[in-house]
């Protein structure tokens, strides 16, 4: 009966078996020392595999256990001998076995929980990702298709590669700005966007294309008061330019003829 002490301690007996178990330990000390111990290191693993450490003083204390158990000899024990203090002497080696495996199999769910916990955070972090852009996009689109809105296109003289699509609202004073096939700049360079009005450029955002040569920008402040007549983009500074100081890269008219 005393063997089954490590399965019961971890809750592994049938109903039947632990009734039986629990009659022999009302009337038997040792095994319900050695019980204690059992529960002593099971809580040992369960604290283990949370994100708290163990109290340093139950971890040495079940580790000097587990020590001693393993290299110290212990001497028979006499029929009226009382049971040694520690570890019971006649531990069976099927129990440290089964309580080895079930140790370990903790372990293992615990990781095994924490990886799918990590799993399961990395996945709603890119679904949160995804319904931004999404919605971003959406929110794009809308924009573009509002009544008043007119797209025009600035091009590169020569050159049918690079692009720009500017959509206008002429009823906000606003522009999107979605780039194609744009050149990478110079460090410390960066494109430059120009609205011409009455004749004169006014200055407007800079931007860096990405590695795939498209930029999308929104919320552009197009000019107001004045006739605005085109846009045009050169090669500035990175911080920009109150006035062009590099021959224009891409230009287009903003009136429909």
């Amino acid at each position: 009966m005393q063997d089954l002490a490590a399965a019961y301690a971890l809750g592994a007996l049938s109903p039947e078996e632990r009734r039986r178990f629990e009659t022999y330990l009302a009337g038997s000390p040792e095994a319900r020392r050695e019980v204690a111990e059992y529960r002593e290191v099971a809580a040992l693993v369960a604290l283990d595999a949370g994100p708290a450490a163990p109290p340093d003083a139950l971890r040495r204390r079940v580790l000097e256990r587990i020590g001693g158990q393993k290299h110290a000899e212990r001497p028979a024990r006499g029929a009226g001998e009382p049971a040694a203090a520690g570890w019971p002497a006649r531990t069976a080696p099927v129990v440290w076995a089964a309580l080895a495996a079930t140790l370990v199999l903790a372990l293992g769910l615990g990781a095994s929980l924490l990886s799918t916990r990590q799993e399961l955070a990395d996945l709603r972090a890119r679904l949160d990702a995804t319904a931004g852009r999404l919605a971003a996009r959406e929110a794009t689109l809308q924009a573009i298709f509002e009544p008043g809105v007119q797209m025009f296109q600035l091009t590169a003289s020569g050159d049918p590669d690079p692009g720009i699509q500017l959509f206008w609202d002429r009823q906000r004073h606003r522009a999107i700005v979605h780039g194609f096939r744009l050149r990478p700049v110079p460090e410390g360079r960066a494109y430059q966007l120009w609205f011409i009005k009455d004749g004169s450029p006014v200055p407007s955002v800079t931007f860096k294309p990405r590695p795939d040569g498209r930029i999308e920008l929104e919320g552009i402040t197009v000019p107001a008061d004045g006739r605005v007549s085109a846009a045009a983009v050169t090669v500035e500074p990175e911080a920009g330019s109150p006035q062009p100081t590099t021959p224009i890269v891409l230009v287009g008219p903003l009136q429909k003829s």
